[in-house]
């Protein structure tokens, strides 16, 4: 009788599988941050403007504000001469959720404290420093303007009324003498007016 011959044992063989270390992870997630920050500061970056004014006092760059209703949006950066030395013209960075306010018919003007007949302006300019007031306009998308020498009067908000006055003459009525009824003070005051004819000269107020 033949003895059969016991099988060999097969081996087994264990493969492992390539693992992806974490370090390799962190390159990965650094260039992610990387893209994200410069992506933000894209988006956040300031649109430059210019404004020509007729004198740079009370202008400083790095600290004169631009504001709209009391927000910052902006920012002067530098204040250089015209080529004709006949202008201030004032570069300015407007933050860029403002940019579609830009417009052909956008005011800028520059407020400062003043005293007159109607009393004291611009006490936020006294206590914060001096500003650029900005009144968003319509119009083409724009990037150079030319400041007001004051501030826009004949803009009415929401529950305001204008009324317009005909007289025979001014008398003693100035721009920004105030408004009463009933020797009680209105919210309002007198602006000088625009067009003028021979028998009365219309009053706004």
């Amino acid at each position: 009788m033949s003895q059969e011959t016991p099988a060999s044992p097969t081996e087994a063989k264990i493969k492992t599988k390539r693992r992806i270390s974490p370090f390799w992870l962190l390159p990965v997630i650094a260039l992610l941050i990387a893209g994200w920050l410069i992506w933000t500061s894209y988006q956040d970056r300031g649109t430059t403007i210019v404004i020509d004014f007729q004198s740079a006092n009370g202008i400083v760059p790095g600290r004169t504000p631009i504001r709209y209703q009391g927000v910052e949006v902006g920012t002067v950066e530098n204040i250089s001469l015209s080529k004709d030395l006949s202008k201030i013209e004032v570069s300015a960075s407007v933050k860029g959720d403002m940019k579609d306010a830009l417009r052909k018919e956008t005011q800028f003007w520059l407020v400062t404290p003043k005293a007159s007949l109607a009393g004291v302006s611009g006490l936020d300019a006294l206590v914060g420093g001096n500003y650029i007031g900005m009144m968003p306009g319509q119009g083409e998308p724009e990037d150079h303007f030319v400041a007001l020498d004051t501030q826009p009067k004949y803009h009415i908000n929401n529950g305001e009324l204008m009324i317009h006055l005909k007289s025979a003459d001014l008398g003693s009525l100035t721009s920004g003498s105030l408004v009463y009824f009933r020797k009680f003070r209105s919210a309002g005051y007198m602006t000088t007016p625009l067009i003028r004819t021979i028998r009365a000269s219309p009053l706004m107020c």
